[in-house]
């Protein structure tokens, strides 16, 4: 049986989330990923891991429907699994489905309309008027997480989404045999990415963004006032905000930019400690940010805000913060520098608990019952 996982933009981070899905899809079928090019390229980290079936095109109201002939051509499958309820994955899949015997299921893996929540709900409301020009803008997605009982099955990547909208829970599966500690050695990996040497080095992957409180991380290690504590930040675009976490950080930050998810693991494998210091908004209640998974893999001691599941996920092998502390966030840095056992412990637990209920081999039998059960009964 062939699969098409439909991805609301192949340009933008947001594949991330269907690359996964594809991951776990094709442990016991066949898989293709398509979807829109809404910048003309595919996103730059994941551009060579399939032949993406794309077509290049905008997300305005007079570009994207004049795709939508030539994107439905390409999903082929006999069952279509989208990723997020926007207008260019969801919209895409009802028309592809409805009225033909093939199922559709529906995958949330961040509350949609908790982003445009993040600057306030009235200002989102008020201005959320002007913007239907774009087809995934704030109306479009509202609309369209209120269809999502539309779709035949839902899978759902943390709690708070599987309260709001039910569904199966399939958080962000990791390849534990790539991101395998064993395969890398510290100092020799620092010295292939010209990091420091003997520095403590805590480090923070992904795309920074104001609402994943990198500037908090910044201020804690400057506060820390130790020249062998820095942070590193990996995955960085040019932004102001991006300038904002290089002005806090003065002397204690380096600042890489994106990578190819194949060297992610080498990365991580030069930190000490990875950071998660989300803050607490609508932003990111719906959201489960898939690098936490990557550094217990890799066997990192983890700190992470007490937001979404990230206590549930780092029972017992992770340290928990109040969102936006930067005193806690400080004080939990200088215990895992104090500590190397305690580093050296929970990062055991953590590479443990992601082999057994993260990995792929965990989670791909739960996405295979899911499709086998929703093309059984559509």
């Amino acid at each position: 049986m062939l699969i098409s996982v439909v991805s609301p933009d192949l340009s933008h981070n947001c594949l991330g989330r269907a690359y996964v899905l594809a991951q776990l899809i094709e442990q016991n079928y066949d898989v293709e990923i398509v979807g829109p090019k809404l910048k003309g390229t595919v996103w730059e980290p994941i551009k060579d891991e399939y032949e993406y079936k794309g077509v290049e095109t905008g997300s305005r109201v007079y570009q994207f429907p004049f795709a939508v002939p030539s994107l439905l051509d390409r999903i082929s499958g006999d069952l279509v699994y989208v990723s997020k309820p926007r207008t260019t994955s969801y919209g895409l899949g009802l028309l592809a489905t409805i009225g033909r015997d093939r199922p559709l299921i529906l995958d949330i893996d961040d509350w949609e309309t908790g982003f445009s929540y993040r600057h306030g709900r009235l200002e989102t409301v008020l201005k959320g008027v002007p913007r239907l020009a774009s087809m995934n803008s704030y109306y479009y997605k509202r609309f369209l997480e209120a269809l999502s009982g539309v779709a035949d099955a839902r899978s759902v990547s943390n709690h708070f989404l599987q309260d709001r909208f039910s569904g199966t829970l399939v958080p962000h599966a990791k390849d534990t045999e790539k991101l395998d500690p064993s395969r890398f050695e510290k100092s020799a990996v620092r010295n292939d990415l010209d990091l420091p040497a003997e520095e403590f080095l805590v480090m923070f992957v992904g795309t920074p963004q104001p609402y994943k409180g990198v500037h908090n991380l910044a201020k804690a290690v400057t506060e820390i006032g130790r020249d062998d504590v820095q942070t590193v930040i990996v995955g960085a675009h040019d932004s102001e905000y991006v300038d904002k976490v290089r002005r806090l950080g003065g002397d204690s930050i380096i600042i890489r930019g994106m990578q190819p998810f194949d060297k992610i693991p080498k990365w991580i494998a030069a930190a000490d400690a990875i950071a998660i210091p989300q803050e607490n908004s609508p932003a990111t209640w719906g959201q489960m940010p898939s690098k936490v998974f990557d550094a217990m893999a890799m066997g990192k001691p983890v700190i992470a805000s007490d937001v979404s599941d990230l206590p549930i996920v780092l029972e017992g092998c992770g340290r928990i913060i109040k969102p936006g502390d930067v005193g806690e966030l400080r004080e939990s840095i200088l215990a895992l520098y104090n500590d190397p056992e305690l580093c050296e412990e929970l990062g055991t637990k953590a590479r443990q608990r992601c082999v057994k209920k993260y990995s792929y081999n965990a989670l791909a039998p739960v996405v295979e019952e899911l499709v086998s059960t929703a093309y059984i009964s559509a």
